[in-house]
Order: C-alpha cells, then sequence, then structure tokens
C-alpha cells in the first residue's frame, strides 16, 4: 500500500518560520548556562548601545556577557545551515540524486585540501586566509570534476559528474592525508578546523562569507526552474528549451561558493545538505523552487538545534555541532530512507 507524507508547502513554510524563530530563542536561551527569556531581551535591547561603545559596562555584566557571546555563533549557525542546506539541494538537482550532497563531487574535500596546503605550505594562519584557502580549493575541485566529466566530448552527464567527483574526492583525501601525516604542525592546525564548530566564528569571518553565501544562494535560486526541467530528463529539457550546460554551470557555481564559504567559516559540517533537501522533497515534492526556499529555513533549524543539544548535553563541556549534526542526522535519514522503501512496495 502506497502512503504520502505531502502537505501543502505553504503550510510547511509556515511551520518552518515557527520553528526557526523557536530555535534561534532556544539558541540564545540555553547551554551551559541558561538563562531566562527576559534577561536575553534585556541584553538584545543593550546591544545597539554597546556596539556603539556607548555601554561599556555590559561586559561585567555576566549574563549579558553570555548573551553576547551566544550572538555569533546563532548567527553563524544560521549562516552556515542554509547555506549547506541550499547547496545539497542543488547538488541533488545537478546530479539528479536524491542522497547527493556537496561531498558527493569532492567540494568538501577540496575546500579542506586547500586549507591543509595552505597551513603547510602558503603560510595561512588567519580567518580571511583559511577561508580563502577553503574556497579556492572547492573551485579548484569543480573545475576539475567538469573537466574530467566532459572527456570523450559532450556536455557533464548526472552519472559522469558522479563518477568524475567520487574520483576528484578521492584525489584531494589523498593530498590532505599526506600532508597532515607529514607536518605535525600542520596537523595540530588542521584536526582543530576540521572538527565542524559554529563556536569559532567571529563578525570578521561573517563580513567576508555573508555576500559570498547570498551570492551562491541566488545562483542556486535562479537555476531552479532549470532543475525542474532537469528532473525530466536531458532529452525533455532540451525539447522545453532549457541550456542544460549554462543551467548546469550556474547552479553547480553557486554550489561551489556556497559550500566553500560554509566550510570555510564553520569547518565540514555532514549530513546538513544530505538530510534536509531530501527531507524535503519527501514532504512537499519535488519541486526545487520550494526545495531551495525551504532548505533556506530548515537548514538553520537543524544546526542550531544540534549546536545547542551539543551545549546542553554534558556542561560545562561542549560537544561540536560537527559530531551532533551526524547523530541527529544519521537515524532521521535511515528513517527517511526505510518509508521511502516501505512506500516502493
Amino acid at each position: 500500500m502506497r502512503t504520502s507524507l505531502r502537505v501543502t508547502p505553504w503550510v510547511t513554510l509556515a511551520v518552518a518560520v515557527v520553528l526557526l524563530i523557536t530555535a534561534t530563542a532556544a539558541s540564545l536561551f540555553w547551554g551551559s548556562r541558561s538563562l531566562e527569556p527576559g534577561t536575553v531581551v534585556s541584553a538584545l535591547a543593550r546591544l545597539p548601545e554597546i556596539l556603539l561603545g556607548q555601554d561599556p559596562g555590559a561586559t561585567a555584566d555576566m549574563d549579558t556577557a553570555v548573551v553576547l557571546n551566544r550572538i555569533p555563533r546563532t548567527i553563524t549557525a544560521i549562516v552556515v545551515g542554509a547555506a549547506l542546506a541550499v547547496a545539497g539541494a542543488g547538488m541533488q538537482g545537478v546530479s539528479r540524486n536524491p542522497l547527493g550532497d556537496p561531498g558527493l563531487l569532492g567540494l568538501s574535500s577540496g575546500a579542506a585540501a586547500g586549507v591543509v596546503l595552505g597551513l603547510g605550505w602558503l603560510g595561512v594562519h588567519t580567518s580571511w586566509q583559511i577561508a580563502l584557502a577553503a574556497l579556492s580549493g572547492s573551485t579548484v575541485a569543480a573545475i576539475l570534476v567538469f573537466g574530467i566529466s566532459q572527456i570523450g566530448g559532450g556536455a557533464p552527464t548526472p552519472i559522469g559528474l558522479a563518477l568524475s567527483g567520487a574520483a576528484v574526492n578521492a584525489g584531494f583525501v589523498a593530498v590532505t592525508s599526506a600532508v597532515v601525516l607529514t607536518n605535525q604542525q600542520v596537523l595540530e592546525r588542521y584536526r582543530y578546523w576540521n572538527v565542524g564548530s559554529v563556536s569559532r566564528t567571529e563578525g570578521t569571518d561573517l563580513a567576508t562569507a555573508a555576500p559570498l553565501i547570498l551570492l551562491g544562494v541566488l545562483l542556486v535560486l535562479a537555476g531552479a526552474s532549470g532543475l525542474n526541467a532537469m528532473a525530466l530528463g536531458d532529452d525533455m529539457a532540451h525539447g522545453l528549451g532549457v541550456d542544460l550546460g549554462a543551467q548546469r554551470a550556474m547552479v553547480f557555481t553557486g554550489v561551489v561558493v556556497l559550500a566553500g564559504s560554509a566550510t570555510a567559516i564553520a569547518g565540514p559540517i555532514a549530513f546538513v545538505g544530505l538530510l534536509i533537501p531530501h527531507a524535503i522533497r519527501r514532504l512537499v515534492g519535488g519541486d526545487y523552487r520550494w526545495i531551495i526556499v525551504l532548505s533556506m529555513l530548515l537548514g538553520p533549524i537543524l544546526l542550531l538545534v544540534a549546536d545547542t543539544l551539543g551545549r546542553v548535553v554534558a556542561p560545562p563541556q561542549e560537544i561540536y555541532v560537527g559530531v551532533t549534526t551526524v547523530a541527529i542526522g544519521v537515524p532521521v535519514l535511515l528513517l527517511l530512507l526505510r518509508r521511502r522503501k516501505g512506500m516502493s512496495l
């Protein structure tokens, strides 16, 4: 018997907005030191004066200092969650693989290799330099994937992209391993960066990454109609007048920018780009216009919940969001796959 989980996209959108507001509030209220809502609201009301330097005694107030420390990580979780989820949606559309994510085409491993090479050979040490190295690595990975997939002539196909992505991913993993195993100093710094976290980001990092992430979202969103046509097959898309090469290049560029920027400021965080678009597709169908818009809301929710749980599970210690995201994502993904298998019977 075939059952359906489909709900109205507008209902899903409304629920997602409410959940995002709730998750944002929880991120500010809860942690190793939980705060009352009134305390958080009072600290937020003082924020403009604090930023203008008109309230120099604010940091002496412990509760206000806690809120000020939580604001950047909350914003980072929202920005990175949206970037990774939208990147996953774009990647699944381009590759026509509902279980694809930026790691499928080697973008994450390219970013990691870029950071490692920057740390080991280029003297990278500041946050913006690490961001540039990660974005450069993702870009090189994208160029290689597209180039290899077109060997023999013709436009890149989903199967060709997946196979070339697997090869590029393996190559970058080998490069990363070779560098970190032969350079102890790089290993120490890379090990710290390689654990996904939203707590290390500073305001300057967000200011640098935000325009790039906005650009990436716009590129993927602009290609939503093209992704819908691609889902019908290349022949049908050609018949509808869709320029597959241009559409794939535009969406893929957006994915590269999103994956590289998000990885640069938070490190590798798995399952957001894989789980969120797949779950949305089960809820509202395969229209990528809705999948991308809802990914911008549900991705941050997952990352905010994962980060908050990591702070409250074993205080005063903190479990990095890269770990808690996997702990949440694996059971949910297995449940979705199990239900998918049951629906196909």
